[in-house]
């Protein structure tokens, strides 16, 4: 054992000592007052044996012991009583009245020993000694350096007492004086060792608690700083949320309208040849930028849909999908076929919108990158799960680029981004999708030059009942909106007008304005009650669409609950309007002008609680 283990050193900085003693004071203070109290009782305790043993000898070492007694117990109870205060906590006072408890008691021992008999000394009043010494290295937890001379004095007044008696030939044997005092200065040097050691774990975890204080206070300074610097990032994404939204509204509006001009001008040209491959163009390109945004909230969108798994009818889901995609796979010369068998494929447990997406962007994205051939679309039943197969003769992948297929905006072969390729969000998509829908998986097979499989793997539904689809729905409204009254509000002209003629075309009175004020004067004629309102959600002067709604709402509250369908331009979460009473539906602008009309129809026609309150995905 190396000797430094036995070496008490104070700390190096006063600070950090006169810290190290308050909280040392601080930790022992119960400890101390115990230990006091504890030898009070020991001292009394032995006091009444002092009479049952000393009763028939001379009355007056009685009365001598019992003075002795007495004037060591005060002399002990004075300072306990003290350390029950304030002053236990501070560790100059604490000592001192440690050292007034302790010699009071050393002292009236040695007291005791000049009075007591001598051939009852060793049994008796030795003890005591031991009892004083143990409290003192123990108990007391006074520092080492306390300790060694408050025992030092205490040992030496000792053995100073036995050799007087020695020399005044008291019949005390010489051996006595020389055992006693050796046992005695044997339990200091012993003492001296343990209370090292206490004082030495004592600093250790003093300097061990302040470590771990420190180290908590940087911990919460720092989880501080972290905090705020989370707060300011949230505050930086929540603006360029906003940036985005309203840039993303803003785009959309002069697009949304181009497409409602285009439907209002192909009506009224009839068959105006030469106009119609003009608006054919237009259509076109303002189909091409509206997808691309439409992809854009798709994206967004699944960050917090939550799917509602049906039984889903498999072959109308690929019926859909491949009627959607056939012209455009022709007008790049490409075949688009759909493997037709004796029996239709099983019905999957899934969520309809989901699904249909997933498939569609597949089939877009192998039109996109296939030239020559064709693409089959197919399925195999494998056990308790359907495989959805959507094979092309496209370019294929290559090693190099797997793994990066289906991260966002990663396009193959496109590097001077063309349009008609979309943004490279049709994969990520559909990876997100296959995330969100529970025991669905997807693989792919594609060999460089020779064209790709993309396989979706689905839930076989153990249930017979299909739900009825959305377009099987939406084709059952074609034509309610005949006669039907609604109030329009947009505050893009250009927009309103072209939503205006979209329904006077589908045969319905429209009477619209670009804000609240302008209903105030149609709701003061307190007329027919509208069928629905459609409203854009943001709008530039007063109240927005939601308290628009709310108003009519109100104001024709003899007509019960007013079906509101609110289309809009920007990425707005279904949350948003979960306070907003049904039957409501929520649209986008770059939806088609027949799906607006379809939702719109299918909102009039069926007031169901089960059936709103989602996003539409025409």
């Amino acid at each position: 054992m190396r000797f430094s283990g036995f070496l008490v050193r104070k700390f190096g900085s006063a600070a950090v000592e006169r810290a190290f003693r308050t909280d040392y004071a601080r930790r022992y203070a119960s400890q101390r007052r115990l230990a006091g109290a504890g030898l009070i009782l020991i001292w009394t305790a032995v006091a009444s044996r002092d009479w049952l043993l000393l009763n028939t000898l001379d009355s007056r070492i009685l009365f001598d012991i019992g003075f002795v007694r007495v004037a060591g117990a005060a002399g002990m109870a004075l300072p306990v009583w003290l350390l029950c205060g304030a002053r236990a906590f501070d560790e100059r006072w604490a000592v001192r009245l440690l050292c007034v408890v302790t010699l009071s008691c050393w002292f009236a021992l040695l007291g005791l020993v000049n009075i007591y008999p001598p051939a009852r000394v060793g049994q008796e009043i030795f003890p005591g000694f031991f009892v004083v010494l143990f409290l003192i290295f123990t108990l007391f937890r006074l520092r080492t350096i306390t300790a060694a001379w408050l025992v030092g004095l205490c040992v030496a007044t000792y053995n100073l007492i036995e050799l007087f008696q020695y020399i005044w030939d008291i019949p005390t044997p010489w051996s006595h004086w020389f055992t006693t005092g050796a046992m005695v200065f044997m339990m200091y040097f012993v003492g001296l060792g343990v209370c090292i050691q206490f004082e030495l774990a004592a600093r250790r975890e003093f300097v061990f608690r302040r470590s771990l204080h420190g180290a908590k206070t940087r911990v919460e300074a720092a989880s501080r700083v972290v905090k705020q610097q989370n707060e300011r990032m949230r505050e930086v994404v929540r603006e360029k949320e906003r940036f985005f939204s309203s840039a993303y509204h803003d785009i959309q509006q002069p697009l949304a309208a181009i497409n409602l001009f285009i439907r209002s001008a192909r009506i009224s040209l009839d068959d105006e040849h030469a106009a119609s491959h003009d608006l054919n163009v237009i259509e076109e390109t303002a189909r091409d930028i509206l997808d691309m945004f439409k992809h854009i909230q798709d994206y967004s969108e699944l960050g917090y849909y939550v799917p509602h798994l049906t039984p889903v009818d498999t072959q109308t889901v690929l019926t859909e999908v491949f009627e959607q995609y056939l012209d455009p796979a022709r007008s790049r010369g490409i075949e688009l076929r759909l493997t037709l068998r004796r029996r239709s494929p099983p019905p999957i447990e899934s969520d309809h919108a989901l699904l249909k997406r997933a498939l569609s962007n597949l089939i877009s994205n192998a039109i996109k990158y296939t030239s020559v051939g064709g693409i089959v679309v197919g399925w195999v039943e494998i056990g308790e799960r359907l495989r959805i197969d959507v094979s092309d003769t496209g370019v294929g992948i290559s090693p190099a680029h797997r793994d990066a297929i289906f991260a966002e905006y990663y396009q193959i072969d496109n590097p001077g981004r063309d349009r008609s390729k979309g943004l490279g969000l049709g994969l990520s998509i559909v990876n997100r999708i296959i995330a969100i829908l529970p025991e669905h998986s997807m693989r792919f097979w594609s060999v460089k030059g020779r064209g790709s499989r993309f396989s979706l793997y689905a839930p076989i539904s153990r249930l017979a009942h299909v739900i009825e689809t959305k377009d099987q729905a939406n084709a059952a409204c074609t034509s309610i909106l005949r006669g039907k009254y609604i109030l329009l509000c947009d505050d893009e002209p250009t927009v309103l007008e072209g939503l205006r003629r979209l329904f006077l075309n589908a045969g319905a009175l429209v009477d619209c304005a670009g804000s609240m004020k302008g209903f105030e004067a149609i709701l003061a004629d307190d007329g027919r009650a509208p069928d629905v309102i459609v409203t854009d959600i943001r709008l530039r002067d007063g109240p927005d669409g939601i308290e628009v709604a709310e108003r009519i709402r109100q104001h024709f509250a003899w007509a019960g609950v007013l079906p509101v369908a609110f289309i809009t331009g920007e990425l707005v979460s279904p949350n948003a309007l979960r306070d907003f009473a049904e039957p409501f539906v929520l649209l986008r602008k770059s939806s088609a002008p027949e799906s607006t009309l379809a939702e719109v129809s299918r909102l009039v026609a069926d007031r169901l609680p089960t059936s709103f309150g989602h996003v539409r995905d025409p």
